[in-house]
């Protein structure tokens, strides 16, 4: 395949709010376009963001993740941004593209220090469109262009369904983690069980109106302490995937 250079900047986002090294485009070929987009809303304690900080910073320094970067010949180009309101959206960091251990722990440890930057509503819909544009610059390329989806908004009246739609049919794909807070009721085969309101209304959300295109797939998670696992088993998925592995799973991890 022909490789193609990959043009790709935050800057021609309206509304958005970018690092200083957000808004330069990536010259150089890569195999793999991924926007981490986390929300960052109201609903989410401090010490539950700080917990999904942690989880990043895990997640990019875990030696499985490191090697199914290496496996990317040309690099993975990823950017990790936060959302809530509708005006809320920021870049915090990237495009910074991994091709190492060095690179992907210094992204991990970047993310991991930056400040919460919201703290506002869920503007779930918005905020995956904004997500798409900064994946569409180049329509041209060949990377695989992907948006990460992690969030504790349950429900958005369909909304994002359609914005889904239009950014599938632009040749991105959408996975989730869905961080299901749901209300635990006790203990089954040693496993915990959690109030049906909780778990399957948020994962049938996600699974019919987020994710969507060739390989999509969503991890549930029921403990802010189990993000960070969570986020490496996504990682693991994307950074292998192909464009032809068009397959749909769902996850539990709980503490």
């Amino acid at each position: 395949m022909r490789p193609h250079t990959l043009l790709l900047t935050a800057a021609l986002i309206a509304g958005t709010t970018a690092t200083a090294n957000a808004d330069q485009p990536i010259t150089q070929p890569v195999d793999l376009a991924l926007v981490l987009l986390t929300d960052v809303s109201r609903s989410m304690s401090d010490r539950e963001y700080q917990m999904v900080k942690d989880g990043y910073k895990a997640a990019f320094a875990d030696p499985e993740v490191i090697r199914a970067i290496l496996d990317n010949s040309k690099g993975v180009a990823v950017a990790y941004v936060e959302f809530s309101g509708r005006d809320e959206f920021t870049v915090v960091k990237g495009w910074d593209v991994l091709t190492d251990a060095a690179s992907a722990r210094s992204f991990g440890d970047m993310v991991a220090i930056a400040t919460r930057t919201s703290s506002g509503n869920t503007a779930l819909a918005p905020s995956i469109k904004k997500a798409a544009e900064m994946l569409t610059a180049d329509a041209s390329t060949s990377a695989r262009r992907v948006i990460d989806v992690a969030s504790d908004h349950l429900w958005d009246g369909g909304r994002s369904a359609t914005v889904r739609d239009a950014a599938v049919a632009a040749g991105i794909t959408i996975n989730a983690l869905p961080i299901i807070d749901a209300r635990p009721i006790g203990t089954f085969d040693g496993r915990m069980s959690y109030a049906e309101w909780g778990s399957e209304g948020g994962v049938a959300f996600y699974r019919n109106y987020v994710i969507g295109g060739p390989g999509s797939f969503l991890i549930e998670v029921h403990d802010y302490g189990a993000f960070g696992e969570a986020l490496k088993r996504k990682l693991l998925r994307e950074l292998i995937s192909s464009p032809g592995d068009d397959s749909l799973e769902t996850f539990a991890l709980a503490d």
